[in-house]
């Protein structure tokens, strides 16, 4: 390794390695190695301290906005009345919560910021919803290659607790482009997940190519023997870090030292899944699906089934998945399938035949959340719970595509022909499972004041143990209220 000729310098390598000569471990971002700080902690890449309880977060969107008539319970609170839209998930009602009136206004044209200045930015709502939805910021509107946005909730997870898994983060999707809009870059409609303001995370489409990042060098069938002469291995490499970290420390800053240190909470916490690897494997993932899949509904039922596999056996703990199909002519409507475009249907410019083909697609769409929840729910966790137990699922989108003028979230949801216009207001968003107990589902929640999406981010990251991040986003000022 390099790392040892290089601790006297005076400024460090952002190369700089620590370990010993088979192996090394990657130092985190110090301040040592540039001329100026990183900006602010939710934009950092260092793997900062956290609890690990365990939990799992995903979030997943779905885009050109949900017909909420349908999907909208008449009664707050538990023992509510199960929607029609929403009829496949009886069997999992008491396992999540439907969450009515929280809005994602960075998403909007028009945005007042918190010091007052006022921006109008025009058409774009579709490059808004899915470039905001995990980021709660503003879009900086250009269609070349100036693109800027925010970190995302997944990304600012996989920072906190990141290292407590082989993978920081899953990011999967369905699509590799979904063109601009109205002057914004491709790049907004085709990502959610963002590592910093100008960075989208890579997503995975396909199966084959999941599976690989996942279970690389993953062996269920390793034997005993091997099992503890790799941990042996591995060990010694970690005593080597601790060596050189401690040899490092002192020739560092208050600020670089602070992050050292939980650098090394993150290796400890290698220890920690080194020590329970001596038992058996958790979990056998079985052979590699295919590198495509033709069928829709059944490749969309194999990336349900990667992520549940990818939590099960503890690969990663966030993930991010775009829920975006090519066309819907799997569905059918007054005897049809549908063949139009989604895009242009969510207009509802044909009236009531574009409303009922945008509900049986949203139906479609809360059918893949109910099997995520059955597949977290078969998974046993021991000590009588579930995967689902000890996950956070947020399932919808940044647009609310009823298209009615009332602000009451459960008031006048009669839909009507939208045009252009498309609101980020009263957004449709469920959450599933209970996060290690900090989330009670069975319950339609009722916000009524314009309470922010990214209030809700920032309870599922407190949720996950991550609880210095104390902010999201441009209004996620406070955990969201009402989930525990």
């Amino acid at each position: 390794n390099g790392g040892r000729g290089q601790l006297m310098a005076k400024k460090l390598s952002r190369r700089l390695f620590l370990g010993g000569a088979a192996v090394s471990v990657a130092l985190p971002y110090l301040q040592a190695m540039a001329p100026k700080r990183m900006g602010g902690p939710l934009g950092s890449s260092v793997a900062h301290a956290a609890e690990d309880n365990g939990v799992r977060l995903l979030y997943v969107h779905v885009p050109y906005g949900v017909i909420r008539t349908r999907m909208t319970p008449g009664e707050e609170g538990g023992g509510y009345t199960l929607p029609s839209m929403l009829s496949s998930l009886a069997d999992v009602k008491e396992d999540f919560n439907i969450l009515s009136g929280l809005s994602n206004r960075p998403g909007s044209s028009y945005y007042r910021y918190p010091d007052g200045r006022e921006v109008n930015d025009g058409p774009g709502d579709h490059a808004r919803d899915t470039g905001t939805f995990l980021t709660c910021r503003r879009l900086h509107k250009t269609d070349g290659s100036d693109i800027r946005n925010g970190i995302s909730v997944d990304q600012v997870a996989a920072n906190h607790i990141g290292g407590f898994t082989s993978i920081p983060s899953l990011v999967v999707g369905t699509a590799e482009s979904l063109g601009g809009d109205s002057g914004y870059s491709p790049t907004y409609r085709a990502n959610i997940s963002w590592r910093d303001e100008r960075t989208p995370a890579a997503k995975l489409i396909s199966p084959r190519a999941i599976f690989e990042r996942l279970f690389t060098g993953f062996d269920p069938g390793e034997s005993a023997s091997a099992r503890a002469e790799r941990i042996a291995r591995e060990q010694s490499i970690l005593d080597s870090v601790r060596e050189d970290a401690s040899r490092l420390s002192s020739q560092l800053g208050a600020e670089d030292r602070r992050r050292l240190e939980q650098y090394l909470t993150g290796v400890r916490a290698i220890e920690t899944r080194l020590e329970s690897s001596m038992g058996p494997p958790a979990c056998d993932p079985g052979t590699a699906p295919p590198e495509s899949i033709d069928d829709w509904p059944e490749y969309i039922r194999t990336l349900n089934s990667l992520i549940r596999l990818a939590f099960e056996c503890d690969r990663t703990r966030v993930a991010s998945y775009m829920l975006e199909a090519r066309n819907f002519d799997f569905l059918s409507v007054d005897g049809s399938s549908i063949t139009e475009n989604h895009h242009q249907m969510s207009h509802l410019e044909q009236g009531d035949r574009d409303i009922r083909r945008i509900e049986r697609i949203n139906e479609w769409q809360f059918e893949q959340f109910g099997d995520i929840l059955r597949q977290l729910k078969g998974v046993n966790e021991g000590d009588g719970a579930n995967l689902l137990d000890k996950t956070i699922v947020v399932f919808g989108g940044g647009l609310d595509g009823t298209a009615h003028r009332s602000g009451d979230p459960v008031g006048d949801l009669t839909p009507q022909r939208s045009g252009p216009v498309h609101r980020h207001t009263n957004l449709p968003i469920l959450v599933g499972g209970r996060g290690g107990g900090a989330i009670r589902t069975g319950r339609h929640l009722v916000y009524r004041d314009n309470e922010p999406l990214a209030s809700l981010y920032l309870s599922t990251l407190h949720a996950a143990g991550i609880n210095e991040v104390t902010s999201f986003g441009l209004e996620g000022n406070s955990p969201l209220e009402g989930l525990g």
